[in-house]
């Protein structure tokens, strides 16, 4: 005779569907096994879904299925949970669907918010996301500057905040050959007047190697720009054509007529102005260094010699060589 109790057992732990309610009925109390209830479709809430499997559909329950094939999941969106019981006999005669509370035995329904009943602020985030569906080549390009600009807003904001954070101690000292600190903006500074004081030394001694009367015709020139440039006009045509300049202008002849060229071929006989002889200045200090040409040095000249020394050195070598010779030839003819 078999063990009732293992029977027992066997049934409630190893045993399902109506094999295990017929062990149960006969070596047990009477008591049957409570099975997990299965979520029926046509529950009272809407907003239940109820997935089952397509075998249970098509061939029906069989008594191989175990408890966690035959059961099935529902996904609840509300706080109510509603469970239909399996297939027994006592269910199908009351025709009561039972409608409790979720346990810590049902499987918890995920917490996904309702989008109806919950409503967020719009944040900068949101604005600079992405947006799905079909957009035009404008709104594309819009949605890519936009979001480059909010980039390079918070990325700017973020180095502001990090140079306002950042303490004494991590910043960098910049220090010269002999250790002393240099502060980089007043260096800038320093060079940057550096360099317009060497641009106008430059300027300055272009201006030194042109002549006495370069200069002076070149400020001639400008003062009869300057001239010509703050003359007034008059309204009146006649006050007009006086005060131009053209081919047949008295004045201008006549300036033009009394000034003096070193270079005039008529200089020598014109006799007007006999008296103001033009003479061209030499140099009349100590004897300056020769040369091979014979060049004088200008009128100006101070006496300091500021050449490389290689006209020196040209007319020595020469010296030498020429004595070289003589001594040469004295020596070969000394016999005779």
């Amino acid at each position: 005779m078999p063990d009732e109790k293992l029977q027992r057992y066997l049934a409630e732990h190893y045993y399902s569907g109506p094999k295990s309610e017929a062990v149960l009925e006969k070596y047990g109390d009477g008591k049957k096994k409570k099975k997990k209830r299965r979520a029926d479709a046509e529950g009272t809430d809407p907003r239940a879904v109820l997935i089952r499997d397509e075998g249970s559909l098509w061939f029906g329950e069989t008594d191989e299925h175990d408890d966690a094939e035959a059961e099935t999941e529902a996904v609840h969106v509300g706080p109510i949970v509603q469970d239909t019981a399996p297939s027994s006999k006592q269910s199908q005669k009351s025709g009561w669907t039972a409608i409790r509370k979720p346990t810590s035995e049902a499987p918890s329904a995920p917490d996904t918010p309702v989008p109806e009943a919950t409503s967020q602020a719009a944040t900068p985030e949101m604005e600079t996301r992405p947006k799905a569906g079909l957009m035009s080549r404008e709104q594309l390009r819009a949605q890519r500057e936009a979001r480059e600009a909010a980039e390079r807003a918070a990325a700017k904001e973020e180095a502001m905040q990090q140079d306002e954070q950042l303490p004494e101690a991590q910043q960098t000292v910049y220090r010269d050959a002999q250790g002393r600190r240099v502060n980089i903006e007043e260096e800038e500074e320093r060079l940057k007047q550096e360099e317009q004081e060497r641009l106008r030394k430059k300027e300055e001694q272009k201006q030194w190697n042109r002549g006495l009367v370069q200069r002076r015709e070149e400020a001639e020139q400008r003062a009869m720009l300057d001239s010509a440039r703050h003359e007034q006009l008059t309204k009146y045509v006649s006050h007009y054509w006086a005060n131009i300049r053209y081919a047949d202008d008295k004045h201008l002849n006549s300036e033009l007529r009394e000034r003096v060229h070193w270079d005039d071929p008529a200089r020598a006989f014109l006799t007007r102005r006999a008296g103001r002889r033009v003479v061209r200045p030499q140099y009349e200090g100590p004897a300056p260094p020769p040369n091979r040409f014979g060049i004088k040095p200008g009128y100006r000249w101070d006496g300091v010699d500021r050449s490389n020394g290689f006209e020196r050195k040209m007319l020595m070598s020469i010296n030498n060589a020429q004595r070289i010779r003589t001594e040469h030839h004295a020596w070969s003819a000394e016999d005779m």
